[in-house]
């Protein structure tokens, strides 16, 4: 919901910031009365701020975008919040909630950027932020409304360098102002950079793998960064190396720098590390139990002495560690921590902080810096079912004049006032100081298709098609144990469904989570009750091989209790002779387990697909028949529709079976891109309830299973992070959302004046490819652009429809002439196994144009 500024509370709000502008300090050329200029606050990265938590009477509001936000906020002296989202929009929204303007780039917006000085040149304080795209935009942030051209100051495009791991140069690095006006920002090419005001590199630094940290910087101009490579760097002002030091994961904490000269920083390897900011020795590490995306904040007393550390992690707890390392008390949340801790002041008349933090669980957290108790938490989970579950609070929050401002997963921007739930009856809030977990329990919790884990059960009805996931919580005295579930002899037999199913079982690589996925569909309008029992391992390290130096362990036993709902209508998908049934398939998110979203929670929502139907049979004596569906890369053109991509890397089949209107839709050995290359999926499903709209109710599922030892470069990797279970696999799930296309979209309809001339098929050997190929004829004066148009050769088995397992985006060539789509010609790799009868269908778009059986 938005509410508007009321006036009283905009006078008080302005009677308060000059005083605070004045005691913001900043030493860098950032807005001087910004109360949140760039991801960190200041040059050091403390995330502090000195603003009293003073409530003015407002109310909390939402602005929606059109895809998920995870990064973080910044915020203006006149109340501007900017911020981008995978939409591939930056927005400016007003402090009453509702936007003054928005600006297009070309592609996902992953990163925070900054508001500078006022440039008396160009009458403005510019702006600086990074986009997928590959450039760095630099831009007036003048309220009111101008042109993209004339919002924009300069646009500087990452130079291609070559990185092992990664294939794209994107600004994912958040954009800063260091000594003397020098823009600073990491890209996923592997490149610490320095960018002078007027958009020239000053300097580039390469490191061995992605830069995505914000970087910290001391006082001699020293610049502090961390990188993907598993490292943590310090660069003098011009770009050379002090030294680096190594850790054993990824590093995308963001550096804060102590007054005493200690650089704190935290890697994938679970530790927060003290490091000596000078020579990179490091002084101590304090351990959690799962990786850490999250960036420490300082607290530091009037003298500048440094008396807490603050960080999150993947294992669901705030930290606060005094300069020795040692804890001062943690609190756990239950579901995984992406966002980064800032501190603020406590209203007037109390002394102390106020420790902020985004959750997992769509919950922000306000907890008495002191003693971790909570001081008030608000749930941000939209109303909206279909983006209930997509409530991940994975981006940071930043503080304004009178309230936090933070990212959602589901594509908002929130604003809670400071202390609002201390003034207000809202059902959002909770004012109970420890946390929502027993202090002392073995439990086996169900978790939602968005991954959230839920104590009260499963309320609502399920989907005949969907997953039954269990995750193991063990607390003992307060504190959570790495509990990990033992599958011996196998993970099916810790699982008994009443009454019973077929499914199939699988652990999650540290044993956390328990997969069941039922091989068919249930019953419709059914009570299930499905028991979880068996034998779990505390501590140790998870390797393929299972957990090394266990402590501890037990046993555990829970029942996850849900009904099924009732059967629907009939499968809305139809083949017909013009037109065929199409859906955009889009957004996805997957957050189990806990560091996948944190190496592509971006990049799964900016995944935008649309779907064709191309063959369907007719339901049999059992109620089910199969689909044949066909996936191809979409975006939005300028227009705002959803048409074919060409340049998008997506092109594959999927097999569905259905029941009435449920559906389980299936690929196998299905390649998705990612920033380091494609990773082909063993297997990709799909499942859900179809509604006549085409949209799958809420709660459908997507599963993956990846074969580890294929994933490119980072394999190996894999199993060393315990994501990869016995077997050798990653096992994922999450959730999607689908639109029906659009009525005057033309990718699922016959193209006018287009026909297949010609379709030949040479079957491969074991020792030489086979192909097919396909031609297209035209009418005279049809033109069929390949600049907006794609073609695909995909076979099946005449007899079962099961389609043959090909790379069809990598192993297809378009054949173009003059700007014309005439063809299409698929390389069918040596060895490939082939159905005695094929047969082949051709299609543009994501229309079945002809078919042929070989």
């Amino acid at each position: 919901m938005r509410r508007r500024w009321v006036p009283a509370a905009a006078v008080l709000a302005a009677l308060s910031l000059p005083a605070a502008a004045d005691a913001y300090r900043y030493g860098v050329p950032v807005q001087r009365s910004s109360p949140w200029p760039e991801m960190r606050h200041d040059r050091r990265n403390t995330a502090a701020s000195p603003i009293q938590a003073a409530y003015h009477g407002d109310r909390p509001w939402g602005f929606t975008t059109g895809k998920g936000i995870f990064s973080t906020p910044f915020v203006a002296g006149d109340g501007t919040i900017y911020v981008g989202s995978a939409d591939t929009y930056f927005y400016a929204i007003g402090r009453d909630g509702h936007a003054r303007w928005r600006f297009k780039t070309g592609n996902i917006i992953d990163s925070a950027g900054v508001i500078g000085a006022f440039d008396p040149k160009l009458r403005t304080n510019p702006i600086t932020f990074g986009s997928a795209d590959e450039y760095l935009y630099h831009l007036r942030s003048d309220r009111r409304h101008m042109s993209q051209r004339r919002r924009t100051i300069w646009r500087l495009k990452a130079p291609k360098v070559s990185t092992q791991g990664q294939i794209v140069d994107w600004w994912e690095g958040n954009a800063e102002i260091g000594l003397g006006g020098t823009i600073y920002a990491g890209n996923t090419d592997g490149t610490a950079n320095a960018i002078n005001p007027n958009g020239t590199f000053r300097w580039r630094f390469k490191a061995g793998n992605s830069v995505w940290t914000v970087a910290a910087f001391g006082d001699d101009g020293t610049s502090y960064w961390g990188s993907l490579d598993l490292k943590v760097y310090a660069l003098d002002r011009n770009g050379h190396e002090l030294w680096s030091q190594p850790t054993a994961g990824f590093v995308i904490s963001s550096p804060a720098l102590s007054r005493d000269g200690t650089l704190y920083i935290a890697s994938f390897d679970s530790r927060l590390y003290a490091l000596d900011a000078q020579t990179g020795t490091v002084k101590w590490f304090f351990p959690t139990f799962d990786h850490v995306y999250s960036s420490p904040a300082l607290a530091e007393d009037a003298a500048g002495n440094t008396k807490a550390i603050y960080f999150a992690s993947t294992d669901g707890n705030v930290y606060a560690v005094n300069p020795a390392g040692k804890l001062i008390w943690k609190f756990y949340v239950g579901d995984p921590i992406r966002s980064s801790p800032v501190l603020g002041r406590m209203p007037a008349g109390h002394s102390g902080r106020i420790l902020y933090v985004g959750a997992g669980n769509g919950t922000l957290y306000a907890l008495d810096a002191q003693t971790g108790r909570r001081r008030w938490s608000y749930d941000t989970t939209s109303r909206d079912p279909r983006l209930r579950d997509r409530n991940d609070l994975n981006a940071s929050p930043a503080l304004g004049t009178r309230g936090v401002y933070v990212g959602s997963e589901d594509g908002h921007v929130y604003y809670v006032p400071y202390d609002y739930c201390l003034h207000r009856v809202d059902r959002r809030c909770n004012r109970h100081p420890g946390s929502d977990y027993s202090p002392n329990l073995t439990r086996v919790f169900p978790v939602t298709a968005g991954g959230n884990t839920s104590q009260t059960g499963l309320t609502d009805a399920v989907d005949a098609s969907g997953l039954v996931i269990g995750r193991l919580v063990v607390r003992r005295g307060g504190d959570t144990k790495y509990g990990s579930m033992v599958d011996v002899p196998s993970a099916a037999s810790l699982v008994h469904p009443n009454p019973p199913f077929p499914f199939a079982a699988a652990l999650s690589g540290d044993g956390q989570y328990l997969f069941v996925r039922p091989t068919g569909f249930l019953r419709p309008s059914t009570s299930y009750s499905v028991r979880m029992s068996g034998g779990y391992t505390t501590g140790g390290v998870h390797l393929i091989t299972g957990a090394v130096g266990a402590t501890g362990g037990g046993a555990f036993g829970d029942t996850i209790r849900f009904r099924t709902r009732p059967l629907g209508g009939s499968l809305p998908l139809r083949v017909g002779a013009r037109r065929v049934s199409a859906f955009n398939l889009r957004r996805l998110a997957i957050p189990e387990p806990a560091f996948v979203p944190s190496v592509n929670q971006i990049g799964f929502d900016s995944y935008d697909f649309l779907v064709g139907t191309v063959a369907k049979t007719r339901s049999g004596p059992s109620g089910e028949g199969s689909v044949l569906l066909w996936v191809a890369g979409a975006h939005r053109n300028r227009k705002g529709r959803h048409v074919i991509d060409p340049a998008r890397s997506f092109a594959f089949p999927l097999l569905g079976r259905y029941r009435g209107s449920e559906v389980i839709m299936s690929g196998q050995n299905v390649p998705l891109t990612f920033s380091f290359g494609d990773v082909p999926v063993q297997l990709l499903q799909f499942r859900g309830q179809l509604t006549p709209s085409l949209r799958m109710l809420p709660g459908n599922f997507l599963f993956a299973e990846v074969f580890c030892p294929n994933v490119p470069t980072y394999g190996p990797l894999l199993v060393l992070v315990g994501l990869c279970n016995k077997q050798g696999k990653l096992e994922a799930s999450g959730t999607y959302l689908t639109s029906g296309y659009e009525r005057r979209g033309t990718a699922n309809r016959r193209p006018r004046g287009v026909r297949l001339a010609s379709l030949t098929l040479q079957r491969p050997t074991d020792q030489s490819d086979g192909s097919a190929d396909a031609r297209l004829s035209r009418g005279r004066g049809i033109r069929y652009p390949a600049s907006s148009h794609v073609a695909a050769i995909l076979l099946t088995d005449a007899d079962s429809g099961s389609p043959v397992s090909l790379d069809y985006r990598r192993d297809t060539t378009m054949v173009v002439r003059r700007g014309n789509l005439v063809g299409a010609h698929l390389r069918i790799p040596a060895g490939t196994s082939m159905p005695a009868r094929v047969r082949a269908y051709v299609i543009t778009d994501v229309f079945p144009l002809g078919r042929r059986d070989f």
